[in-house]
């Protein structure tokens, strides 16, 4: 018993689409890792929050200014709890 047949299959087309997108699809991948081999590691990492290390460097930079601004005009107050709680 032969396994060819004279007219094509529609699983054989959907097969051959998939495996034509999965070859851009990998494709891409490979275009993607090159763009990013020369972008910093920091740059490309995030928190737990979801924020990379410049932003969160900013959002230090704020806070501290705040604080120190609190600290001169004597409106600081010492904090004993979670930041996490308080959010």
């Amino acid at each position: 018993m032969s396994l060819v047949t004279d007219r094509k299959s529609p699983m054989v087309d959907r097969l051959r689409a998939a495996m034509r997108i999965r070859k851009q699809i990998d494709q891409l991948e490979r275009r993607f890792e090159t763009i990013l081999a020369n972008v910093p590691k920091y740059m490309l990492t995030r928190n737990n929050y979801g924020f990379s290390a410049r932003e969160m460097k900013k959002i230090a930079q704020k806070l501290h200014a705040k604080a120190k601004e609190a600290v001169t005009s004597g409106r600081a107050k010492e904090f004993r709890g979670s930041i996490e709680e308080a959010l």
